[in-house]
């Protein structure tokens, strides 16, 4: 069972108040709830790592088998034996002045058994002086013998960061050299830059790319806008996974009033409507979250759900797409909310419609998930915490 200390999370808020909502803003989140992991059908909490950092993202080496997290600060770690094996420390290149900044995702080359390179994603070093803004860089780095080189580390892209909060950054590979890159809107609140709805921008985007012979390259082609831009109005996407069908399920974390997850087309194009739109809703600074304004407009692609500021909710924290598991018997959509600590589990309802189940609570401060090498369920807090959900042996014993 794990236990969340309230003086604890009221020390680390102090720290890192507005983490995750927008600077020069006077909005005030909710509280993160200090409540014990309280989960439905039979599951339970079991804390494999205390540690320190942030741990907020995983993958499995495809050559290994083994899982591999990344720490904001930018240390690179192997779960092995039960223990937690450093592979690199990037803390010399990454940027940590403010807490949406640092190392930020990584992805396996397609061709890692033979190339051992490693794509990152993160915040490059900068200024705690001043504005603190920092450039998002992408890169490549060889891995040898299960230890990060950084003597091999190559810039392949970088984009101008306006502001330091905001910066996205999560990698998703799809496969045959391709991969998908988040990037938020550059910051501030109410989207200053209208960075959103600019569609040659890479700010508030999903970008689609092609990484071979050590180049990135856009998949697409098109003359009016830019290539490497598969989806724009996003504010600041924070995790996203492909389910079936080729769909892309998109966390994108809200201002005012309203947190979202948006289901599109993996290669269709498509504008999610921030900062016009926040949820279903039109967008005003200042605007009430009570009665607000929804116009109809075919521009936009609206959400498939939304969730607001209530219950001690803050910020939205994407998941991954689960197939049948203890958390489902169907699949679906996991994520959690920051401040609360509440999951749930997005799955087909009737009528082609989504359906949320609301899973239980965890504690709050919840930066991601992650699948073990053998189908394990992870959740990574801000403290450092890494927890598996599992299913009672009570419940297991059931199970015909």
């Amino acid at each position: 069972m794990r236990v969340t200390i309230p003086i604890l999370i009221l020390l680390i808020l102090s720290l890192f108040a507005g983490c995750f909502s927008d600077d020069g803003d006077d909005f005030d989140w909710a509280d993160p709830q200090t409540t014990d992991c309280n989960l439905a059908n039979d599951l339970t909490c079991t804390t494999l790592f205390a540690g320190t950092g942030t741990p907020h993202h995983s993958e499995v080496n495809p050559l290994t088998n083994e899982l591999w997290i990344i720490y904001l600060s930018g240390m690179v770690k192997i779960w092995q034996d039960d223990e937690l094996i450093q592979a690199g420390d990037l803390s010399e290149i990454v940027n940590r002045c403010h807490t949406e900044q640092g190392l930020l995702g990584f992805a396996f080359d397609a061709n890692y058994n033979s190339s051992k390179q490693l794509l990152l994603s993160y915040v490059e070093k900068g200024s705690c002086e001043g504005a603190n803004t920092a450039d998002l860089v992408l890169a490549s780095v060889v891995v040898t013998d299960d230890v990060i080189n950084l003597d091999t580390l190559t810039v392949l892209k970088t984009v101008e960061q306006p502001y330091r909060n905001h910066n996205g950054g999560h990698l998703l590979g799809l496969g045959n050299g391709k991969y998908l890159w988040g990037i938020g809107d550059g910051g501030g609140a109410n989207d200053p830059e209208k960075n959103g709805q600019n569609s040659e921008n890479l700010l508030g985007t999903i970008v689609y790319f092609q990484y071979s012979n050590g180049e990135v390259n856009p998949v697409m082609n098109s003359e009016n806008e830019n290539s490497y831009i598969l989806h724009y109005g996003l504010r600041n996407p924070w995790k996203f996974d492909v389910g079936p069908n080729e769909q892309l399920w998109i966390a994108d974390v809200g201002q005012n009033c309203w947190e979202e997850i948006n289901l599109v087309n993996l290669v269709n194009k498509s504008n999610l409507g921030w900062s016009e739109k926040e949820g279903f809703s039109d967008f005003s600074e200042g605007g009430s979250c009570e009665g607000g304004v929804v116009s109809e407009n075919n521009e936009y692609t609206d959400p498939v759900f939304v969730y607001g500021h209530n219950n001690g909710n803050c910020s939205i924290t994407g998941g991954f797409w689960i197939e049948n598991t203890i958390i489902s018997d169907h699949g679906g959509y996991l994520f959690g909310d920051f401040c609360s600590g509440s999951l749930w589990i997005l799955s087909n309802g009737v009528n082609h419609t989504w359906k949320e189940t609301y899973l239980g609570n965890v504690g709050g401060l919840i930066v991601g998930f992650g699948e073990g090498a053998n189908g394990e369920l992870l959740v990574f807090f801000w403290t450092g915490e890494i927890i598996q959900i599992t299913q009672s042996a009570a419940a297991d014993s059931n199970i015909v």
